[in-house]
């Protein structure tokens, strides 16, 4: 018996362009029940690292409804282009986000609405275009 691919993916578009002021949104829609396993950045634009100017990443799952607030990824320096902690975003280059360590936060339903956010505090050095995204999940049998 053939055995089945337990990984499903959503990508949310790639011509976004993370503005160099304010929020940025992305939105997918969980095409599976399952766990968020990898989350991944790219974009075609190189951004260096900055205390003062710099993008926090999020993603939350609205759920159904679009009211849900559970946070997927870990807040932690590292999900920044910050100069302390952060990485500075290599144009071209597939860059992976650290996901949230409470599993119920990783927990979709298929259908549920997620929200990928690119936070700029201060005003960046230049956009960022070509902004894409993968999701990767983790069906649940």
């Amino acid at each position: 018996m053939a055995t089945r691919d337990r990984r499903r993916y959503a990508a949310a578009g790639g011509s976004t362009t993370v503005a160099a002021t304010g929020n940025t949104d992305e939105y997918v829609i969980s095409p599976v029940s399952g766990i968020l396993t990898e989350a991944l950045f790219s974009g075609t634009d190189a951004l260096a690292t900055s205390n003062t100017n710099y993008v926090t990443f999020t993603i939350t799952n609205l759920g159904p409804l679009g009211t849900g607030t559970r946070s997927m990824l870990a807040a932690v320096d590292g999900n920044t282009t910050r100069a302390t902690g952060g990485a500075a975003l290599v144009a071209d280059t597939r860059r992976a986000l650290t996901i949230n360590s409470t599993a119920a936060n990783l927990r979709v339903s298929v259908g549920d609405r997620i929200r990928i956010r690119a936070a700029v505090t201060g005003t960046l050095a230049n956009t960022v275009t070509g902004a894409a995204w993968l999701l990767v999940f983790n069906r649940e049998l």
